[in-house]
């Protein structure tokens, strides 16, 4: 799949939590662009320093339902991405490339997908809705998806994902707070969400896992499952560094 050239405009944006905004672009050219779910974009920015600087956003738009763009995207004080795409009003646009990223589903005979993220990272989950939905039809596969975010109020796509659990009964969504002291519901969970690897019954060779957000969560949760023998491979990584 190639990368190509592109600018997206603004259609619309809305806040999805006080710090994070969901933003819907189209591209200029009227072309739709050829992705695979769990990709990203990139857009292009002239530093301060009079170099061009990348920034990469995963595409969280349900993959199928329209040729969209959207993205989540937190807002980072002094970062020249945020600052700038939380600035953008609609009908304005921006220089991008894309799609690339290897965070996506296979075609392998395992029994069991647990998908993990901190933040935005859960962003190409909520993308893979539909392909996840057709992996279901197989009553002995199940998929499992960890959000780790502080507060209630910082859980992005949570209702999407509350939704699909209730249509897909081999589907589980787990939210983690690190900082929420309110009464929990079924779904919800305290601490950190690379804790949850205790509970799991994790099976190396038949589970394979998706590790996507903060940089530390990652190291820290691949850490543990090459300790309990999870092959490399089997171990699927993005990071997500801090829009400045």
């Amino acid at each position: 799949m190639a990368i190509e050239l592109f600018n997206l405009v603004l259609k619309s944006s809305k806040m999805l939590t006080p710090n994070t905004k969901h933003m819907t672009f189209v591209r200029e050219d009227g072309k739709k662009l050829d992705y695979i779910p769990g990709q990203f974009v990139t857009f292009t920015f002239d530093g301060s320093d009079g170099k061009p600087k990348r920034r990469s956003y995963s595409i969280s738009s349900i993959y199928g339902q329209s040729d969209e763009i959207e993205i989540a995207i937190s807002f980072v004080q002094g970062g020249i991405a945020s600052e700038a795409l939380f600035k953008m009003e609609p009908g304005q646009k921006f220089p991008a490339m894309g799609p690339a990223g290897r965070l996506i589903l296979q075609e392998e005979p395992i029994s069991r997908c647990i998908l993990m993220a901190t933040g935005t990272g859960v962003a190409p989950y909520r993308c893979m809705l539909p392909q996840i939905a057709e992996k279901l039809k197989n009553p002995d596969f199940t998929v499992e998806l960890f959000l780790g975010v502080r507060l209630r109020e910082d859980l992005l796509y949570g209702e999407d994902f509350v939704e699909f659990a209730k249509a897909h009964p081999n589907f589980k969504f787990h939210a983690y707070y690190s900082r929420e002291d309110s009464e929990l519901k079924p779904y919800e969970h305290k601490g950190y969400v690379q804790h949850a690897f205790a509970n799991l019954n994790l099976k190396p060779g038949a589970d394979v896992i998706y590790l996507c957000g903060n940089p530390n969560m990652i190291d820290e949760a691949f850490q543990k499952l090459v300790a309990m023998g999870f092959a490399t491979k089997d171990i699927r990584r993005e990071k997500y560094i801090s829009s400045n």
